[in-house]
């Protein structure tokens, strides 16, 4: 989870690891990749589904998907996919680097007047499995319940089976009438 003020908490979980906040790293890969990550934009998908879920049992309304919100959510899952790692080390590949840039686009580029972002890298490919280790964090149950209208999600599955997910959620102001101004880029 990322918000401004901003605190550190990462929490491991078996082979999950999950980014609550981090300050900027230059942990960046040295060496060629390999092997590409794949983008798997079903599994994005059933994650906003498990999210909207899982906010409905708290009271809280369903987020629409945004598309911009989304491609700065992959670019993130990119840039952390390409991060050096030894198999099994799961806990370099979550991270908020570059988050203050993601909500700078995110007003200018869309309207998004306040913005959070949740990370988690995993050996598991279930959506419910995803959704239930940023429940089970009170800072990220917090983002993910939080009054927000907007999300976009992303993935990156490793060679090697890591998913690795990013999911932001943003506001817009409500202009007069009640109307929403910046709506979401289709």
């Amino acid at each position: 989870m990322k918000k401004k003020p901003s605190t550190v908490l990462c929490a491991a979980t078996g082979l999950s690891v999950l980014a609550s906040c981090s300050a900027p790293s230059s942990n960046l890969r040295d060496s060629a990749t390999t092997a590409a990550p794949a983008k798997d934009s079903r599994l994005s998908g059933k994650i906003v589904h498990e999210v909207n879920s899982y906010r409905a049992t708290k009271g809280k309304a369903a987020l629409v998907r945004h598309s911009g919100l989304d491609r700065l959510a992959q670019a993130h899952c990119d840039f952390l996919a390409m991060k050096e790692h030894k198999p099994g080390d799961y806990k370099v590949h979550v991270g908020h680097e570059g988050f203050e840039s993601r909500a700078f686009i995110a007003k200018h580029a869309y309207g998004i007047t306040s913005m959070g972002e949740n990370v988690v890298a995993s050996s598991k490919h279930s959506p419910k499995h995803l959704v239930v280790l940023w429940s089970k964090s009170p800072t990220h149950n917090s983002t993910m319940c939080d009054e927000w209208t907007y999300t976009g999600v992303a993935t990156a599955v490793e060679p090697d089976g890591l998913v690795i997910s990013t999911q932001l959620f943003g506001i817009t102001p409500v202009a007069p009438g009640g109307a929403k101004a910046g709506m979401p880029l289709q």
